[in-house]
């Protein structure tokens, strides 16, 4: 009886929830074997429908360039340069990508087999870059390289033209995100276009539209812009800010901040106050000597309010009626949980973009935490570098050297493309450990001087030849005085060729170095040296 009781109880509990799943518009599976469902039959809990938590409101999973509307990128941008310029802890992200990222420039070295071209390259490329490289004669390349560091941070993208000026010199020209797009001219006048990028049918970039001035546009081919930015979708066509998780945590810091230095100035700016039978202040011989004022020291009438009073005493001077009582309000802000709670925004603002101790503060961690925190914004640099270099800087190397080679301003070399680009210094926070380090790795052959000197920010063939011409120096100045070259390169660790040479000289010196103390022949028992 009660097994047929149980397959009564399955059966009706089978029929009650397919019968929900009907009404829920949810369907079933039809093979007999069961299976994943939809809202509260999910096996994923964090698919599940819940009344403990808000919807998520955003659009199903779609082609990136169909989810992140124009609207949605002109926003971010938008509040992304409001906070650019009023955010301290943005500035300070920002300022750092800059300084580390790309510090004094990222500078090129031609690397054929051929080094006289090399030389020649270099110094073409060098002397293109120092001077103002873009079409409107402002920038050079390492200034254009901090601008596009900065709005890569800001909006997410930039994009860099490939031109050249009127006597057809190679030029470069920095378009902001701002300005490609697809302006009312032309709605819907290209199909494949999504937000400004023009795409084939298969999915490749062929032209950017150019919005002018004046709102016309222009689309110029692929082939001739860079656009550079962090990929982070396959589908996508444009790029966001890397700290737009960061701006409702922002304004919500620079809203609460002011409005909690209202509080602090209002709690202040009460200083005294007087209860009294009166509510009007009569300006009587009690209320001034209370202040330690003698009325006959002030014109009458003068000071009959407590305004009056307050210009002369500072502060405000509330009057109260009878049975009326004012207490100061003790403002406890800020306090350690409200610094606590900005903190927190502040971190989750940083996560993601570089190490809030590297960014904001450090205090608090050391040793082998300091460390981590250092190479993992190191990581971070090395990204930015990377990307600049695969997506501007070698480009732009084979624009202008090609351009250079085209002109005749250069010779043709079959490995004219060939270039390694040297980075600014890396960061450290143990420069003496590590120095110590590099040197016995160096020693050792582990590490090469070129690698050295590329950690370090420096050209590894121009280091190379300074110090092939610093030993030849001190050679050709120690044959010069008839030194041994170790006097002068490292000594200390050369003492014996130190004292052979002083022992030398003695010799040379000794007939006139020696007088007699007792006008007799100097000896060995009589004489001293000078």
């Amino acid at each position: 009886m009660s097994k047929q009781k149980s397959k009564q109880d399955i059966k009706k509990a089978i029929k009650d929830v397919k019968a929900y799943a009907r009404r829920k518009g949810l369907k079933t599976r039809a093979d007999g074997f069961g299976g994943g469902g939809s809202g509260i039959f999910s096996q994923f809990e964090g698919a599940k429908y819940s009344n403990k938590r808000q919807w998520v409101n955003t659009p199903w999973p779609a082609d990136q360039k169909k989810v992140m509307t124009t609207f949605d990128r002109q926003e971010l941008t938008r509040k992304m340069r409001w906070l650019a310029v009023n955010s301290g802890l943005i500035r300070q992200m920002i300022s750092d990508n800059v300084i580390y990222a790309i510090g004094d420039g990222i500078r090129g070295q031609a690397s054929s087999k051929d080094e006289v071209w090399n030389s020649l390259a270099e110094s073409y490329f060098n002397d293109w870059a120092n001077k103002p490289c873009d079409i409107t004669g402002r920038f050079n390349l390492w200034e254009c390289q901090q601008i596009s560091c900065r709005k890569v941070d800001v909006d997410g993208e930039m994009f860099i033209l490939k031109t050249y000026s009127s006597d057809g010199v190679a030029k470069i020209q920095l378009i902001e995100s701002h300005r490609i797009g697809t302006s009312i001219a032309a709605m819907g006048a290209s199909d494949g276009m999504y937000d400004g990028i023009l795409f084939n049918k298969f999915g490749a970039v062929v032209g950017y539209n150019v919005i002018r001035s004046d709102g016309t546009t222009r689309m110029v081919s692929a082939n001739s812009i860079m656009h550079l930015h962090h990929p982070e979708n396959v589908s996508g066509a444009r790029a966001y800010s890397p700290m737009q998780h960061s701006i409702n945590n922002l304004i919500d810091i620079l809203e609460i901040l002011s409005m909690e230095k209202l509080a602090v100035k209002t709690a202040s700016d009460i200083t005294r106050t007087i209860t009294r039978e009166n509510p009007q202040f009569d300006g009587s011989t009690s209320d001034f000597e209370a202040f330690g004022m003698r009325p006959q020291d002030y014109p009458q009438g003068v000071y009959d309010n407590p305004e009056q009073v307050g210009s002369f005493i500072g502060g405000k001077i509330l009057s109260l009626a009878p049975g009326e009582k004012l207490e100061s309000f003790q403002s406890q802000r800020p306090n350690a949980s409200f610094t606590g709670f900005i903190e927190h925004l502040q971190k989750d603002s940083t996560a993601g973009v570089l190490p809030y101790q590297f960014t904001a503060d450090p205090n608090g961690i050391g040793g082998a935490a300091i460390r981590l925190v250092v190479s993992k914004a190191e990581r971070l640099f090395g990204a930015r570098q990377h990307m600049f270099i695969t997506r501007f800087l070698t480009p732009l190397w084979g624009y202008v050297i090609a351009n250079a080679i085209a002109r005749g301003e250069l010779p043709a070399n079959d490995e004219w493309n060939k270039v390694n680009w040297v980075t600014p210094r890396r960061v450290t926070v143990d420069a003496g450990r590590e120095a110590a380090a590099n040197q016995k790795d160096i020693a050792m052959g582990l590490k090469t001087l070129s690698d050295h000197f590329a950690e370090n920010g420096m050209d590894p063939r121009e280091e190379i030849r300074r110090r092939a011409a610093d030993a030849k120096l001190l050679k050709d100045t120690a044959a010069e005085f008839g030194i041994p070259v170790s006097m002068l390169y490292q000594p200390s660790n050369n003492p014996a060729d130190i004292d052979q040479t002083l022992g030398d000289q003695k010799e040379a010196k000794a007939p006139d170095q020696y007088i007699s103390l007792n006008d007799e022949e100097p000896n060995q028992n009589n004489a001293k040296l000078i």
